[in-house]
């Protein structure tokens, strides 16, 4: 397994480092200390299983960096590890296909768990990250707020559509699909399409028949 690190401070990286390879005796840590030779790692190593980004790095501004990798690479897993934390950005990040946000300041074993779900094909985001409360129905019920794309995914999962369809309608890739899924279905508590939708109509999310 494929793990690369981008991120300014080789302090960092060095600590971190530690942490990726008790993921599996079987983890390869690559680093980059910049976008472009980030880039050159993905270019030379490729496929490389999970990325980990800075979002603060020189020759990049937060989200270009994030967002020049998605489009060379829309199938590479890509979780955040970042001091920024502005709820937009975030936001942004996950919308724009990230498989989850760590904050710097989490504890190594809320760093340890949110790398394990992010390999499990999870999102992951700190549970103290809430959207504003004109997007966030459900938090009424204390369910986990919804990112804005899974909003967007909603209605078109309630008109019977499937991945491909979505993903179309969506302009995104299907894999990213699957992923917004797994984690809308773990937000609403449900387990599957059908009981999402209707949990979001309950919700007031959707809708009523």
């Amino acid at each position: 397994m494929k793990i690369l690190h981008a991120d300014d401070h080789s302090l960092f990286r060095e600590g971190l480092q530690f942490f990726l390879k008790l993921l599996d005796k079987q983890v390869v840590v690559l680093e980059a200390s910049n976008i472009q030779a980030a880039l050159d790692k993905l270019a030379l190593e490729s496929p490389v299983d999970l990325m980990v980004l800075d979002l603060q790095m020189p020759g990049m501004s937060e989200l270009d960096g994030f967002f020049a990798i998605r489009r060379r690479y829309p199938n590479l897993p890509i979780v955040v590890v970042s001091g920024v934390n502005d709820a937009r950005t975030i936001r942004a990040l996950i919308d724009g296909g990230a498989r989850g946000y760590i904050p710097k300041l989490a504890s190594s074993e809320q760093l340890m768990e949110a790398l394990r779900r992010v390999l499990r094909g999870e999102i992951y985001l700190p549970d103290a990250l809430f959207l504003p409360d004109s997007q966030a129905g459900a938090t009424a019920d204390d369910k986990g707020t919804l990112t804005s794309r899974q909003l967007e995914i909603l209605p078109l999962l309630a008109e019977g559509m499937q991945n491909k369809q979505i993903a179309d309608a969506l302009n995104v890739t299907e894999g990213t699909v699957k992923q917004h899924l797994k984690d809308l279905f773990r937000r609403l508590e449900v387990r599957n399409r059908t009981q999402a939708v209707k949990e979001a109509r309950r919700l007031g999310l959707l809708r009523k028949e």
